[in-house]
C-alpha cells in the first residue's frame, strides 16, 4: 500500500527480495470501451486493451506466457500481442472464437489463423460453419 504522499513505505518490504515483483494499486484507471470493437464485429462484455495490457504488466515479465480461460472478443489475446506475451487462450463458444479471430486480423491483415487439428484456415472453417462455399473475409 502506498502512503499518502504515493511513496511505497518499508511496512511493504519496497527494495526487499520479498517485494522483486510489481503490486498494482487498488485502484486502476484505463478509458472504456466505446462502441464496436472492430469493423462488423460485436460483444456484448468487451472491456478496454488497456484492462488486461495493465495485468500482464503487473504480473508477468516479457516473454512469459498468459493464460486466457475465457478468449471472449480476444482482447487479452491483443494486450500480450502489445506486451510480448504470449498468450495461451480458451473459448468454448465457436461464435466468440469467430469474434475474437476476426478482431485478431483486423489488427494484423496479412495472418491466415489455422485450426491445428485439421490444417484448415479459419475462412473454411467459418464459411462450412455457416453454410457457405465462398471463402468469408476478416
Amino acid at each position: 500500500m502506498r502512503g499518502k504522499d504515493g511513496k511505497v513505505g518499508a511496512w511493504n518490504h519496497a527494495g526487499q527480495p520479498t517485494q522483486e515483483f510489481r503490486i498494482p494499486d487498488s485502484v486502476v484507471e484505463v478509458t472504456r470501451q466505446r462502441g464496436r470493437i472492430g469493423e462488423g464485429i460485436d460483444h456484448p462484455a468487451v472491456f478496454p486493451l488497456g484492462l488486461p495490457k495493465f495485468f500482464i504488466e503487473a504480473y508477468t515479465e516479457a516473454g512469459e506466457i498468459v493464460f486466457e480461460p475465457f478468449a471472449g472478443s480476444g482482447t487479452t489475446l491483443l494486450a500480450g500481442q502489445l506486451t510480448g506475451r504470449p498468450v495461451r487462450a480458451i473459448e468454448l463458444a465457436p461464435e466468440y472464437v469467430d469474434v475474437a479471430l476476426r478482431r485478431w486480423l483486423q489488427h494484423h491483415p496479412g495472418t491466415v489463423p489455422v485450426l491445428e487439428g485439421s490444417g484448415r484456415t479459419f475462412a473454411e472453417v467459418a464459411a462450412e460453419r455457416l453454410g457457405e462455399t465462398a471463402e468469408v473475409t476478416a
